[in-house]
């Protein structure tokens, strides 16, 4: 499978877990509008990286994966005292920045190890 394509899925589950435990659990109208907003356009990204894997994705995919990082990153921190909030917030920010590197090795920017 190409790595854009697998990038593209990894986006699309980041964007799963982070609309479900949205829905689930968050209560902050806040945090609620941010999370579903970044994970719809986690979703269309993913979309649109398994669909039409071409170089044009990569950019938008290490953005984003730049910006998933930071919002779950100062979810993680808000959220210190919740245990099972923060655990959530940690995995769901790994997986979202996890589809943006497998998408950056796809493009070649990334030197691989010698092996």
């Amino acid at each position: 499978m190409d790595r854009r394509r697998l990038s593209g899925i990894l986006w699309v589950v980041a964007a799963l877990l982070a609309i479900a435990a949205t829905v689930v659990f968050r209560v902050d109208q806040v945090q609620v509008a941010i999370t579903l907003a970044a994970g719809l356009i986690a979703l269309a990204l993913g979309a649109w990286m398994f669909v039409r894997p071409t170089s044009a994705t990569i950019r938008p995919s290490s953005f984003g994966g730049a910006v998933w990082f930071v919002l779950y990153l100062a979810l993680a921190v808000i959220q210190a005292n919740e245990i099972a909030a923060w655990t959530t917030d940690i995995f769901v920010g790994v997986v979202g920045v996890a589809a943006a590197f497998v998408g950056l090795r796809a493009s070649g920017h990334v030197p691989s190890t010698p092996g």
